[in-house]
């Protein structure tokens, strides 16, 4: 017994298509419902079945609108009824937070393409030394105190070097995201 998805008019490029915007929100999609519920067990239940509606229901999608959107409004659904279908001995939300939580989130994951675009923009303006060290902070396999010893610097200055670069880098998406996409003049890093 196969899954027979509602592909309505579509054709059979619909499967490709699926498969195309699905896989490039499949992991936001999963942040997203992680966001509401408490256990990681429980927002793969819920992904994984709210996985097979959409591939279902995808005949109903209007590729004009925004497939994470859409996702995520069946995938609130799919929240609510999991968590009034298992409630034995958990503590559980009510219907109104669980909205609430939702369009919040979805606002935040609808946002990342312009807050990365705005950290973009922001880490062109930094020193090639600050962009070393926020390199090395984030990447894997290396520790700021191997880059201390290799640089010659004091550990703690180091902390202190990154506490700033953090703050500054927020405060420059901030501007940039609140500027409404005019250039930042002249921002000031440390």
């Amino acid at each position: 017994m196969g899954i027979e998805p509602n592909l309505g008019s579509r054709d059979c490029d619909s499967y490709e298509e699926f498969l195309s915007v699905y896989a490039r929100d499949r992991d936001r999609l999963f942040a997203y419902i992680y966001s509401l519920v408490p256990r990681r067990d429980d927002a793969e239940d819920i992904f994984q079945k709210c996985s097979l509606v959409l591939w279902r229901k995808f005949g109903a999608f209007d590729p004009s609108r925004s497939f994470l959107a859409w996702a995520c409004g069946v995938a609130a659904l799919e929240v609510r009824q999991y968590l009034r279908s298992s409630k034995s001995g958990r503590v559980c939300f009510n219907s109104e937070l669980i909205t609430q939580l939702a369009e919040r989130r979805l606002s935040h994951l609808e946002a990342e393409p312009l807050r990365a675009a705005a950290l973009r923009q922001c880490l062109e303006r930094i020193t090639a030394r600050d962009r070393d060290l926020l390199q090395m902070a984030y990447s894997a396999g290396s520790t700021l105190k191997q880059f201390a010893e290799s640089s010659g610097q004091a550990l703690q200055t180091l902390y202190n070097r990154l506490a700033r670069l953090r703050k500054a880098l927020a405060e420059c998406v901030e501007r940039r995201l609140s500027s409404d996409s005019e250039p930042v003049q002249n921002a000031q890093f440390l």
